[in-house]
């Protein structure tokens, strides 16, 4: 009994010296496979978005097909902005270069501020901030926006009449308040704004609906428009028909300059 007690226990060291073998090899290695694995998992999926990627920029690809235009369009439309756009149609909705489309539109006179986005699945939307005019400027075609930027537009569709404003460069946005006042202070007399002139010497004109021209000078801007709001309707209104010129640099009074002699009163 001894013997096969012996035998036994033998028997049992043999079989155990394996498995502590394959436990040792597994404790060793197990990190390594492991990294192994997440390193062929992460080397499929880069794989698989290389050839995802590559099958999205495919240049027949999912192509843009129309063209959305967003904002209020007074004196541009639509047909004004599908030239530049329509170069972009056909092209992969993924690849195509929207910022050159968006430097290209900035540089149309009438776009104030533009942005241009993808919209799935094939759209172009530009969305736009058209420019405000607020009259003309100078002789040369040239308009200028509320906020006193000057800029040539190639056409004009919203109806007139437009102020006239001419000014040395930089004094955009001075002729512009100075119309706002000069427009409150005299409409209200009848006297209808046209055009509003100040020259190198900072001095003003004012030319009004029926031809009369005012000059106001370089000083006393405020106490001459009053001055000459207080006088139209009292002395000059009926004769306006007949008047060139009135001079209000003068401190306590103005001079006429007549188209023609006034006419005078027969007797009786």
């Amino acid at each position: 009994m001894q013997l096969g007690r012996g035998r036994r226990r033998g028997a049992t060291s043999l079989k155990r010296a394996p498995t502590h073998a394959a436990e040792r090899w597994w404790a060793v290695w197990k990190p390594w496979l492991r990294g192994l694995g997440v390193v062929l998992v992460l080397a499929a999926v880069g794989f698989g978005l290389e050839a995802g990627i590559r099958a999205l920029r495919e240049p027949g690809a999912f192509p843009l097909r129309q063209v959305r235009v967003e904002g209020e369009l007074r004196n541009l439309t639509e047909a004004d902005l599908q030239p530049l756009a329509r170069a972009y149609l056909g092209q992969n909705f993924f690849v195509a270069n929207l910022d050159e489309l968006r430097v290209a539109l900035a540089a149309e006179p009438w776009v104030e501020e533009v942005a241009v986005r993808r919209s799935w699945p094939d759209t172009v939307a530009i969305q736009l901030r058209e420019r405000v005019a607020f009259g003309y400027w100078g002789e040369r075609g040239e308009m200028v926006d509320i906020n006193g930027y000057r800029f040539q537009p190639p056409a004009l569709r919203q109806p007139g009449p437009w102020p006239r404003l001419v000014g040395p460069e930089g004094r955009e946005k001075a002729l512009i308040k100075a119309w706002s006042d000069i427009r409150a202070r005299l409409d209200p007399v009848g006297l209808t704004l046209v055009k509003l002139t100040q020259d190198e010497r900072r001095a003003w004109w004012l030319t009004f609906d029926r031809g009369l021209q005012v000059y106001l000078g370089r000083e006393q801007f405020d106490e001459r428009l009053e001055r000459l709001a207080l006088v139209y309707p009292r002395v000059l209104a009926t004769q306006a028909d007949q008047i060139a010129v009135v001079d209000l640099r003068y401190g306590n009074g103005f001079a006429v300059r007549w188209k023609a002699a006034p006419p005078v009163p027969t007797a009786g």
